[in-house]
Formats: structure tokens, sequence, C-alpha cells
């Protein structure tokens, strides 16, 4: 195991492209620099961990694997002074995960929960600031802080009273990715368990003080993606008792203010708008030299099951689909499923808005039927009355 800890003094402060406004440069060239001498001193191309500690309370963690994979964790020490949870109030919904995190002044966020297609609303569990405005169901579990800044995970078939627990804050999600610090058994029987999809997780530790935000970047050439088994390693790695999956795909983002905003890169190619968010308040870290990132190796486990799952048949994650894949992943990245209503940026708004357009898409189907059947009726009469005549 290689490691190497160096005083990195350049300014990390976000490069902001007017093209591609999410694609943060947190590494300085410096840095940049240093990463891949290491990597090419080990010989593991394609595989390092880099360790930094953007504020006390918080390290994060950026790993790629030889998959190809970019996975980013937040470890969240609660026991930290000034250091605790905010998940999205109903006043602050359909924000980007960037904008929640600096209107509310976060040091990092996360995307959070579910929402329905077409009506739009949170799908199980959603609370924020105390306030309770989604209800937990059989579909979906959750992540949730209770009023003891208690932290826990609870599996989609318990069906909580979010009052009794009183909790504070939280998002749903499915399926549970660790149970009792092993691999949730249900994993095994999700869908697409075992693609390479852009995916976002959280995981909580056994005495509920210890937070951990985990996400893969996927649908480009660098990053395939990462399946829920990967996610669910890396949980128990970083010290989780349970873990449950969250929304994923082009929602999955991840904000560090101290390392200059988001810090993967969305599939989209640009921050979606989600209907709720993981949020960290901490302190700021101390007027003093830049903290000095750490750089190691990648285990060689997980290095290993990455080359091993490159042969699988899903280890390709739809990488065509993503963006800067040539002419069909351009196409995709800004005509895709939903993507036109994500570059509105209709915020709350969406929630009417969306529901009318389908509303007012299926009248025009059911005109457009209405007037082909019209006309085929009065051409078939006509074609009888000339029978006839």
């Amino acid at each position: 195991m290689q490691e190497l800890t160096v005083w990195w003094g350049c300014d990390k402060r976000a490069r902001h492209s007017r093209t591609d406004p999410v694609r943060t440069l947190y590494h300085s060239a410096a840095a940049m620099a240093l990463t891949g001498g290491l990597v090419l001193a080990s010989g593991s191309a394609w595989a390092v961990d880099i360790w930094t500690t953007p504020n006390p309370g918080i390290r994060h963690l950026h790993r790629t694997t030889p998959a190809p994979a970019e996975f980013h964790a937040l470890v969240i020490d609660l026991n930290a002074p000034g250091v605790q949870i905010r998940c999205t109030p109903p006043r602050e919904r359909w924000k980007s995960t960037s904008a929640y995190a600096r209107d509310a002044n976060l040091a990092a966020a996360m995307n959070g929960g579910f929402w329905g297609l077409f009506g739009q609303g949170a799908q199980g569990l959603a609370a924020g600031g105390g306030q309770v405005w989604g209800s937990d169901d059989e579909e979906h579990g959750f992540f949730a802080v209770n009023a003891q800044g208690h932290a826990m995970i609870s599996p989609p078939p318990e069906v909580v009273e979010a009052g009794r627990r009183r909790i504070t804050d939280g998002v749903s999600g499915r399926p549970m990715i660790v149970d009792h610090g092993r691999i949730a058994q249900e994993l095994y029987t999700f869908p697409r368990t075992f693609s390479r999809e852009p995916r976002s997780a959280v995981g909580v530790s056994e005495d509920g003080r210890t937070v951990i935000l985990v996400t893969v970047d996927g649908r480009r050439t660098t990053s395939h993606g990462g399946t829920l088994t990967e996610m669910a390693e890396l949980m128990i790695e970083l010290g989780a008792s349970r873990a449950i999956n969250l929304d994923g795909g082009g929602s999955t983002t991840m904000f560090v203010a101290g390392e200059g905003g988001v810090v993967n890169r969305p599939s989209r190619g640009w921050e979606r708008e989600v209907i709720n968010h993981i949020g960290v308040l901490a302190p700021a870290p101390p007027p003093v030299a830049a903290a000095a990132p750490t750089v190691r190796d990648t285990p060689p486990a997980v290095v290993a099951e990455a080359q091993r799952s490159r042969a699988l048949p899903e280890a390709s994650g739809e990488v065509e689909q993503g963006q800067g894949t040539g002419l069909r992943g351009w196409l995709r990245a800004r005509f895709g499923r939903l993507a036109v209503i994500d570059r509105l940026h209709l915020g709350r708004n969406r929630e009417v808005v969306v529901p009318a357009l389908f509303a007012a898409a299926v009248l025009f189907a059911l005109s457009a039927a209405f007037w082909v059947v019209s006309r085929l009726r009065r051409a078939r009469a006509r074609s009888l009355a000339a029978g006839r005549g």
C-alpha cells in the first residue's frame, strides 16, 4: 500500500465553464500532476484514492477504479461540534443540489429521494427543518435524522410514523443495500442491481453518529457507473451498518463547498433540479494553510473486483447514452427522457406545469385519434354511398 500526504497550497476554487457550469475542477493542476505521477509509479492506472478534509467533521474520498468508475464519498461525524444533517423543507424543494447548498450555506450536499413522474410529488418519506411533508410507504424505505440528531435507516417493508420517531429530516430510498454490516439480501433480487449506472446512496453507522454519502458517476467514457453491490461494498468499507439506495441517474450530484462546488460530473452534463436533498452543516475550516490531501492506492480487492466485472455483460453501463460519446450521446443528453423539462428550470412550478403538459399531451393524442377515426368513417361512408349509386 502506497500512501503519501502532500501539503496542497494551490487554490481549490471551482473553475466553471459557461458551456458546462457543473464541471468543477476541484483539483489544481499541481494536484492532478501529483496524482498522475503516483498512479504511474504504482502501476495501478485508474486506481487511486484521494482523501481530503474540507471541513471539521467531514472527510471526502475520491476513488477511481479500472471499471472504469469514479466514486465520491463523504464520511460525516455527527459527534464533531457544529456538524449536523439538514434535509430539504417543503419550501426549498425542486432546486439543483448546488443551489440548495448555497442558499442554505451548507458545507456539503447530495441529491435525495424519489418523486413521482406524473404528479411530481415526493414518493415515500420527505422531511426537513422539522416539517414532514411526505409519508413513508411499503415501497420505499428512508434515511432520517430525529430530534436528538440520531441518524437512522428504515427498510422499505417497515412503514414508520414519522411523528413517533420524532423525525425532523429525511429522504426516501430503495432498496436497502447494506443491512447489519452485510450486503442486503434484497439486493440480489432487485432489478438492475448489477448494471452500471450513475448512483447515489446513504449509509449510517451502528450508533447512528456517522453518516456516509456516496455517489458514482456514469454514462460517460471515463466512468461507466457502479453496481449496487459495489456501492454496498464501499459503504461497508467506510463503516456503514445500514445503507439505502437513493435516486440516481441524471440526479446524482455531490456538492462540497470547500472544494469548489460540484465535485462529480452529472451524467446529463448539467445539474438536474431534484425534489429534495441531504445537506451537511459544518464549521468552516481553520484559516491556515490549505488541507493536505492523502493519496493512496485503491485497495487491491476493489481493483481486482473492478477488473473482473469489466468482462460481465452489464459492464458497458450504457455508455453510448451519456455525454461526450458522439452525436447519439449529444442528442440523448439534450433531448432524452425529461431532458427538456430539466432544462426549463421550473423549480416548484413543475408540480403544476409537468402534469399540465402530460394532460395536454393526452388530450392531443385523443383529439388526433378522434380526427383520424372521423376521417376514416367519412371516407368509408362516401365509398358506400358511391357503391350504392
